[in-house]
């Protein structure tokens, strides 16, 4: 009987220990993803639509009033820009709902497997119950030989009730669980589903306005009435940017040689480091700054390809796809990274204190003025921004203030130039 008590007792020492595992394992933590990260994105998003709000206002403005194609171009260029910002963190919201369904099927999946160890448990012991059912609990207790053994007896069915009641508030529990994280998961590709749409909707707007860019800039032909005005604000923006080029070529050629030397030194081997590309000094040898080798206009004399566009061309356009990288032709430093109403987004990089390259018409840049770069470091995208009717990148290579045939630093062979 002594051995029997202690199969007992052991019997719910060890019920007891499966149940404490079982509940350790369901309270740890599974990793989180931080909600947080998409409310940030969230916020962000919501920024660049109230800007979009305004620049339709200021758009819509323009045009009752009239204004100058080439600003409302402008303003046409800067709502392109904030929806393809708005489309990039729409992007990014939707890859953190990804990376969050993905952890919420992990908790799901552990939660389900922490449900199923919980019913085994509660099986078990109904099994052992019926296994053991020729003996039941009053047998048990009256088959004492002593009052204290039947006390003692008593404490090991009270132990094992005990035991039955935690192990179905624990399957319970468990149970809890798993709804939780089956509302949750659902929860968040509903909101993952919702962003989608609204992506989908975006990137229509965008092509829209993309396509209403291009209309706006084929008016110039059939505007005649201000035909006289256009081409002198045209003019006005080129200057502008020429201008901007000479004044920060001048300031860096002004620099201490051997102050810009050390910073340059620094920066190239910071890049090399991060790209994995060896960064060398300017030799007077430019890669093609695109994928594609169709030249649409070449340098010198030429029809204008849109109204307002000069017949004598101080660069080559290259046809390119939308979105399509632009490469640094050379080392060298950023010198302008900005806005123009006639070049559109726009990059001019200083290699030396007498050669720049200029990479104009860019749906964005994603460099800065003062940074130092490598010869096929992607410094932006090609676009159709400022006046231009297509997508294309207009290059332009500067020496000693003058424009020069960018053509001049290539074996043409490999190229189609339009005649």
């Amino acid at each position: 009987m002594k051995n029997h008590k202690f199969y007992v007792r052991a019997l719910c020492v060890f019920l007891a220990v499966l149940m404490v595992l079982s509940i350790v394992f369901m309270v740890i933590p599974v990793r989180a993803v931080s909600e947080a990260d998409i409310a940030l994105l969230q916020t962000k998003r919501h920024l660049l639509e109230e800007q979009l709000v305004q620049q339709a206002a200021l758009i819509d403005s323009l045009t009752e009033n009239h204004a100058l194609i080439i600003d409302r171009k402008a303003a046409l260029d800067r709502q392109i820009e904030l929806n393809r910002e708005s489309i990039e963190l729409m992007t990014e919201e939707i890859e953190a709902y990804d990376a969050m369904i993905a952890e919420k099927e992990e908790e799901l999946s552990a939660a389900l497997d922490e449900e199923e160890n919980q019913t085994e448990l509660f099986r078990g012991r109904v099994r052992a119950m019926e296994e053991n059912g020729n003996v039941s609990f009053l047998t048990y207790l009256f088959a004492a030989d002593s009052i204290s053994e039947f006390l003692s007896r008593l404490g090991d069915i009270d132990d094992i009730m005990h035991y039955d009641r935690e192990l179905e508030t624990h399957l319970r529990e468990a149970r809890g669980v798993v709804e939780t994280a089956k509302r949750e998961y659902e929860q968040i590709q509903l909101e993952q589903s919702v962003v989608s749409r609204e992506l989908e909707q975006k990137k229509t707007e965008l092509d829209a306005q993309v396509s209403a860019a291009c209309l706006l800039i084929e008016q110039l032909d059939a505007d005649t009435e201000n035909a006289r005005e256009e081409y002198a604000a045209i003019e006005a923006a080129e200057a502008e940017a020429y201008a901007a080029e000479q004044a920060a070529i001048a300031q860096y050629a002004a620099q201490l040689y051997a102050a810009q030397l050390a910073a340059q030194a620094a920066q190239r081997a910071a890049n090399a480091g991060a790209s994995g590309n060896g960064a060398s000094a300017y030799n007077g040898t430019f890669i093609w700054p695109v994928d594609s080798t169709y030249v649409s206009s070449a340098y010198g004399e030429r029809s204008a390809p849109t109204a307002g566009a000069s017949t004598y061309h101080q660069a080559i356009d290259i046809s390119a796809a939308a979105g399509s990288p632009i490469y640094a032709a050379a080392d060298g430093t950023v010198a302008i990274a900005t806005y123009n109403n006639g070049l559109g987004n726009y990059v001019t990089i200083t290699h030396g204190s007498d050669t720049s390259t200029r990479y104009s018409h860019m749906t964005n840049y994603i460099v800065q003025p003062g940074q130092y770069v490598t010869q096929g470091q992607i410094i932006g995208y090609v676009g159709s921004t400022g006046i231009a009717t297509g997508n294309h990148l207009d290059f332009a290579v500067v020496n000693n203030g003058t424009a020069v045939d960018p053509l001049q630093y290539y074996n043409t062979s490999g190229l189609y130039i339009n005649p």
